[in-house]
């Protein structure tokens, strides 16, 4: 069923792309559906990182909660709830969007594996698609498909570049979000969160340099989007916060 309805779509998008591009370039194609798809996702991941932001923003107070505490868990818990409560933010708003978010992620993987590879492209492409020409090529000569980027890299393989690409998208990704405020003492989810700074690149590396070079190309596409998305996402706060300042200062001044 998973792959009735999400992976076998995807791979039958990227090869249409494929057919219909000059010099059918398999990189520029899974370079199009990849942006279809954030941008597709767009609103689920706007409302992650709003929920990231909010959290951000609470982090003094959180603090401020956890020393007078005074190390006691439940009475901690009880006002952390309250506080949450009190500023309508849910802790757990920034999952939802992730979970949604991962069936995707899961198929994308899938997708790719099967579009580089000419055996799974005639078993999984549909009617309509295996009568376009590039893809009845494919299908009648498997041996001559050539899964390229520019109509250089093998997207077929691993790729070093392109793994560093991604890794690097990655961490420009995740210190974009992170708090400029150094992590307190005791604020284990900002600590995490200043780890996860180079443990996400490292792991991207990793996973781009261990598959073919297709999924990497991937990650490093959206990264990029969501590095865009970020910019005016964030962009937007502050303009926001800087229009709530002055507001506030112009009723001080009101008073006086």
């Amino acid at each position: 069923m998973f792959d009735t309805l999400i992976v076998t779509p995807l791979v039958n998008l990227v090869l249409f792309f494929y057919a219909i591009l000059p010099y059918h370039d398999l990189g520029i194609a899974v370079v199009i559906v990849t942006i279809l798809v954030r941008l597709l996702v767009w609103p689920l991941a706007s409302k992650q990182l709003h929920s990231q932001r909010a959290m951000q923003r609470l982090a003094p107070e959180i603090a401020k909660l956890r020393k007078k505490a005074g190390g006691d868990k439940q009475k901690e818990s009880q006002m952390l709830m309250e506080l949450y409560k009190e500023k309508g933010i849910s802790p757990f708003a920034s999952l939802t969007p992730i979970l949604i978010q991962m069936p995707l992620l899961i198929a994308f993987y899938y997708a790719l594996r099967h579009a580089v590879a000419a055996g799974d492209v005639a078993n999984l492409v549909y009617p309509f698609i295996a009568k376009m020409e590039p893809i009845k090529e494919i299908i009648a000569n498997p041996s001559a498909y050539k899964p390229l980027l520019l109509g250089i890299v093998d997207l077929s393989k691993s790729n070093i570049v392109i793994a560093v690409l991604a890794a690097v998208a990655q961490f420009i990704q995740t210190k974009q979000i992170m708090p400029k405020k150094a992590a307190e003492k005791g604020d284990t989810a900002a600590q995490v969160a200043q780890i996860s700074v180079l443990l996400f690149p490292f792991m991207t590396f990793l996973f781009a340099m261990s598959l073919p070079s297709a999924l990497g190309l991937y990650w490093f596409v959206a990264s990029l989007v969501s590095i865009f998305q970020q910019y005016l996402i964030l962009r937007k706060d502050v303009e926001e916060m800087e229009e709530m300042g002055d507001q506030a200062g112009g009723k001080k001044v009101g008073k006086k």
